[in-house]
């Protein structure tokens, strides 16, 4: 019963926004126009983190690894982070009162934040003409790809000087494989927060449990079974299957014996083989060719709608207009139920893995950190209030949620909020072993919750990002390649045998053996480093 349906505990989950941060998918593409940052980089950084630490030493007293009382520097000083979207009229109360108070008491720092349009979020935003020009802050929240580029341009400080010395506490709630999407030829670039299960993020096909129910559907395991339950689910009530293209990871999991997953997140050209560590060119894969003719076949039956590529609703599955979608680790009741419910009141989720017999893979730890730029000296006091954001639950649940009695209050040991106005991103502060749940999670979800990843196994590439600086004209050429010609395809608007060999010969013509030739040298390097 525990491969037939992932949610069967998970009666609530936790809120969206717990799950991904909302950073990682609000970054742009782009380069900084700001070379001066660039070479002030790689010549300032060493000397900027010495005399971080010079000041550092000065001010704490500490003797050997001392305790957290004494990692209180002994003079007051500010530092500025940078964060995204609106200050809550609540967040700037606090942030004037109880919450500066408590940075004051703790770390003898004051924290100035700057608030910019999430649209600046990335590489080749604000923050890395900021960076280039010179203009002072201290800390911004970053994630793997974003930090990859900005190393590229000597845009960061290397902390691995003060992630031993001045995170304590957060060593003992973050697992520490967090800093690998964040090491670079050997050093640690930013300093992740949040501890959240990831194992098998978008394996899973998230389901209408309320149609199989009334379908009598038992179970989906198979790419056979889930094309007779979205049959079903079109004749009986008129959904399409889905808005989502053939290279869904949970369409690919079924599609062969292999255990190959996406090179990177959200990477749909280069896959890699976990179990040889072979770097894959998908379109030349079975798994590709199976995963066409699946949608072809779809298509035929008219189970993939005509506007597939054109469909302007943001979310059909809670639409009601299609019976699937990729699943999140167990949190569809959350995620998709809520706003289904609002079309569909009697409508159920549920999430199931095809193929449940193989592998769960860890791709990523956190894709949110905070990133020191080069033009900082103060990189001892940014890990000083990331640790103070992850050092208990105290802590945890003051920055997350507000002031108890106030802003939330505790019902047997669970947050019943009374403000909903944002503080201090629930989702990049949330930490399943300290924060404390909402009154939505059963005790039962959050002991799942906790071991999800358990059972996962970290993917060969994690912590692995590609620095595209050197094939952004093929890279630029790919992409057109592919949205062209190879996205019809796993639509199944266009078959796999009439269209195959144009789509190869176009990406070799657009530079390929070079995209990928660069790939796999800066992957060697990666599993050389390992």
């Amino acid at each position: 019963m525990k491969k037939k349906v992932l949610s069967a505990l998970l009666t609530t989950a936790l809120m969206l926004s717990l799950l991904t941060g909302c950073g990682s998918d609000a970054g742009q593409e782009g380069t900084s126009s700001g070379d001066s940052g660039s070479a002030s980089g790689s010549t300032e950084q060493s000397s900027q983190q010495e005399s971080s630490a010079e000041v550092s030493e000065e001010n704490t007293g500490t003797e050997g690894n001392g305790t957290e009382a004494s990692l209180r520097p002994e003079t007051l000083d500010k530092i500025t982070v940078v964060l995204f979207g609106e200050e809550s009229p609540r967040m700037q109360e606090l942030m004037e009162n109880e919450f500066q108070q408590m940075f004051i008491d703790e770390i003898n720092t004051e924290v100035e934040l700057m608030y910019l349009p999430w649209t600046e979020n990335g590489a080749g935003g604000k923050v890395d003409l900021m960076i280039a020009s010179g203009q002072e802050f201290d800390a911004c929240i970053v994630d793997p790809k974003w930090a990859a580029s900005s190393y590229s341009k000597g845009y960061l400080q290397d902390l691995s000087g003060i992630i031993d010395k001045y995170l304590p506490d957060w060593h003992e709630n973050v697992d520490p494989t967090a800093f690998d999407a964040y090491r670079f030829d050997g050093g640690v670039y930013a300093i992740p927060i949040g501890n959240k299960p990831t194992g098998g993020v978008f394996n899973t096909v998230c389901v209408r449990q309320d149609i199989m129910d009334a379908l009598g559907i038992k179970n989906i395991s198979t790419l056979e079974e889930l094309t007779e339950y979205v049959k079903k689910a079109k004749e009986e009530y008129g959904l399409y299957a889905t808005y989502e293209l053939a290279s869904a990871e949970y369409i690919i999991r079924g599609t062969g014996d292999r255990n190959i997953t996406p090179l990177c997140k959200g990477m749909t050209d280069v896959w890699v083989d976990q179990d040889t560590n072979e770097l894959i060119n998908f379109v030349e894969t079975p798994e590709f060719e199976a995963a066409v003719k699946l949608y072809n076949d779809w298509y035929a039956q008219d189970l993939i709608p005509k506007d597939i590529l054109t469909n302007t609703v943001t979310l059909p599955f809670q639409a009601n207009m299609t019976s699937i979608m990729r699943g999140t680790c167990g949190t569809t009741l959350i995620e998709n139920e809520p706003g289904l419910k609002t079309v569909v009141p009697e409508g159920k989720t549920a999430e199931y893995y095809i193929s449940p017999e193989k592998p769960i893979y860890k791709m990523t730890y956190e894709n949110t950190a905070f990133q020191v730029p080069v033009t900082s000296q103060k990189a001892d006091r940014v890990a000083l209030f990331v640790n103070l954001l992850q050092k208990n639950t105290e802590m945890a649940n003051l920055f997350a949620y507000g002031v108890e009695g106030t802003d939330y209050e505790l019902v047997d040991g669970k947050v019943s909020k009374i403000s909903t106005e944002e503080l201090f991103y629930e989702w990049m502060i949330y930490n399943v072993k300290i924060s404390s749940p909402t009154t939505a999670y059963t005790d039962e979800f959050m002991e799942i919750y906790k071991d999800w990843d358990n059972k996962a196994l970290p993917s060969v590439s994690f912590g692995f990002s590609v620095d595209y600086s050197n094939i952004m004209t093929e890279k630029a050429q790919i992409d057109n390649v592919w949205t062209e010609l190879a996205t019809p395809m796993l639509a199944g608007l266009k078959d796999y045998d009439s269209n195959i060999e144009e789509l190869k010969a176009e990406l070799k013509k657009a530079g390929w053996d070079t995209y990928i030739a660069e790939i796999q040298r800066q992957f060697d390097e990666f599993l050389a480093n390992k």
